[in-house]
C-alpha cells in the first residue's frame, strides 16, 4: 500500500489492523482502546488469554473493530515464528500498525544479592523476543506503509540501580530499534518508533519493584505523580497520527515532577 493514500487511523475502516503485544494489561491494553477508537482492527497478543478475550470482546462491542485474542508466551522464543505465522495468516486486513509493549520486569535488587533465575527471561522477553518478532512482521509492515512502535524505558538511557538487568534489556532494545531505523531509512517501507516511558503506574511497575501481588496502585502512594498507561497510549496515538512525509523516531515521555 502506497503510503501517501492511506490515512493513519482514519476511523471509517480503511485504519488497517493493528497488532499489540502485552496487551492484556497496562500501556498495551491503553494502547489497543485508542487504536480501536480510531476504527483499527486488532490482533491482541499477551499470555493471559481471559483479559485478552475480554478485551476484544470490548473494544469489538464498543467500536464495531474486528479484534483476535492471540494467547502467545513471549518467553518461549523458539515457538514464535510459527505462531507468527498463523497470526499473519489470520489478519482481518493489511497491517498498517505493530506495537510491541510486552514486558517482564521481576528480579528487582543489587546485581550482588539478586536472584539470576529470571534474567535469562527477561532477555527473552525484553529483547530477543521482539527482535524476532520485528524481523517477522518487517514485511508485513512494508507491503501496508505501515508503522512499527516498540515502547522501551528510561531505564534504557540512564544507570539504574537496582534494576541493572532490566536496564540491559532496556539498552540492548534501544540500541537495537535505533539501529534498524537507520537501516530501514533509506527505504520506502514502514516507518519506526522508540517510545521511553519514565514511571508508569501500571502493573508492571509494582512488579519492576519487587511486589508480590501485581497490581496498580493509587497514585496518592506515589512519591510523584507518576504517568498513567493512557499517558503513554496517547503518545503511541501521536506518533501513528503524524502525517504521510513525517517520522518519529523516538519519543521519550516522563512525569513532570519525577524523582529517580
Amino acid at each position: 500500500m502506497d503510503r501517501s493514500t492511506r490515512m493513519p487511523g482514519a476511523a471509517d475502516g480503511t485504519a488497517g489492523t493493528a497488532l499489540v503485544t502485552g496487551a492484556s494489561s497496562g500501556m498495551g491494553a491503553a494502547t489497543a482502546r485508542r487504536l480501536a477508537a480510531r476504527g483499527h482492527d486488532l490482533v491482541l497478543v499477551a499470555r493471559r488469554e481471559d483479559r485478552l478475550k475480554a478485551l476484544a470482546g470490548e473494544v469489538s462491542a464498543e467500536h464495531g473493530v474486528a479484534a483476535l485474542a492471540v494467547p502467545l508466551d513471549l518467553e518461549r522464543t523458539d515457538e514464535l515464528s510459527d505462531a507468527l505465522t498463523g497470526v499473519l495468516a489470520a489478519l482481518p486486513g493489511p497491517l498498517t500498525a505493530a506495537v510491541l509493549a510486552a514486558g517482564h520486569g521481576r528480579g528487582h535488587g543489587p546485581v550482588r544479592e539478586a536472584d539470576p533465575g529470571p534474567w535469562e527471561s527477561q532477555l527473552r522477553v525484553n529483547l530477543l523476543a521482539p527482535m524476532l518478532l520485528v524481523r517477522a512482521l518487517l514485511p508485513a509492515l512494508d507491503a501496508a506503509g505501515g508503522d512499527l512502535v516498540v515502547i522501551g524505558s528510561l531505564f534504557g538511557t540512564r544507570p539504574s540501580p537496582g534494576y541493572a538487568p532490566y536496564a540491559a534489556t532496556k539498552y540492548g532494545l534501544a540500541g537495537f530499534v535505533r539501529s534498524l531505523a537507520e537501516e530501514e531509512r533509506p527505504a520506502p517501507g514502514c516507518r519506526i518508533c522508540l517510545i521511553s516511558p519514565g514511571a508508569t503506574n501500571t502493573e508492571f511497575a509494582s512488579v519492576l519493584a519487587g511486589a508480590r501481588d501485581p497490581r496498580v496502585h493509587d497514585v496518592a502512594d506515589w512519591p510523584y505523580h507518576p504517568l498513567l498507561a493512557e499517558d503513554v497510549a496517547a503518545g503511541v496515538e501521536w506518533v501513528l497520527s503524524r502525517p504521510a512525509h513525517a517520522r518519529v523516531t523516538e519519543l521519550t515521555v516522563d512525569p513532570l515532577d519525577a524523582r529517580y
